[in-house]
């Protein structure tokens, strides 16, 4: 019952931002294209990279696409949902966090559906582009299982993100200082991901896997559909990249709310 009533608000208040999002559409349609042209931008840079060595750790040009393909179509969900998360800081030092906690639901809840950018789909277009052309290109055999997986895959994928977004978040209940903290800790994470962990030295490896666990956002998933080996890791361990988002996620929502216990209002 009150998950239902959670939902009801949530697509009330999401709806409410989309129809004021929608009002500049001149900028909204330009972010969708500038995406897309900086997604393209990348996938150009792989090609060159890899015009002269056809292979990168073992994983060809295509392969490569597939798995970033993979991270832009997690990391487009991630930002509807959560990207709004790094600027904690700034409602904090505000003052205007306040409301968030005078109001009758959970704040938390409330924060994260106060935003939904409507702009990421450009994240969908490029990615969806990007697995039809490659599933042909590498003669993916897609069925039921094989759709299933990738869909979890990326709920996955989207809940790490999300997570890291949210844990990076919460410093600001200390510090009153987050967004610094993404560009420090998140956005190199990311990058990692536009490659296969394999051409990453083993410490690293590791780190993405059971630290941060960023390896689980496409990487390990992508060996599972293309069915490729995952030196250093068991090849089966893809399959717990669902489990992985959810248990991180979980932490982070954890370390949020105990960040939230600890909340001064700066009186601004």
């Amino acid at each position: 019952m009150i998950i239902g009533k959670y939902i009801d608000l949530y697509f009330k208040l999401v709806s409410a931002g989309v129809r004021a999002q929608l009002q500049y559409r001149f900028a909204f349609i330009m972010r969708i294209i500038g995406m897309i042209t900086a997604y393209t931008g990348t996938a150009v840079t792989m090609w060159v990279m890899l015009y002269q060595f056809q292979q990168l750790g073992g994983w060809n040009f295509h392969e490569m696409l597939f798995l970033y393909a993979i991270a832009i179509l997690s990391w487009g969900f991630c930002i509807i949902l959560f990207f709004h998360f790094r600027s904690l800081d700034t409602y904090i030092l505000n003052g205007t966090f306040d409301r968030f906690l005078v109001r009758p639901i959970n704040p938390f809840f409330h924060f994260m559906a106060m935003k939904f950018d409507v702009a990421s789909f450009g994240q969908f277009i490029f990615s969806i582009f990007i697995f039809i052309w490659v599933s042909f290109e590498l003669n993916i055999e897609w069925n039921l299982a094989k759709f299933a997986f990738l869909f979890a895959s990326v709920l996955g994928g989207v809940l790490i993100q999300g997570g890291l977004l949210v844990m990076i978040s919460a410093i600001a209940f200390w510090t009153t200082k987050s967004e610094q903290f993404y560009w420090v800790i998140m956005f190199p994470a990311r990058n990692l991901t536009n490659y296969p962990l394999v051409v990453y030295p083993k410490v690293i490896q590791w780190f993405t896997a059971f630290v941060i666990p960023f390896g689980f956002v496409n990487y390990f998933p992508a060996t599972v559909i293309l069915e490729k080996e995952t030196p250093f890791f068991p090849d089966y361990i893809g399959y717990f990249s669902p489990l992985v988002g959810i248990l991180f996620f979980l932490l982070s929502y954890l370390i949020w709310m105990f960040g939230l216990s600890r909340y001064k209002s700066t009186g601004s």
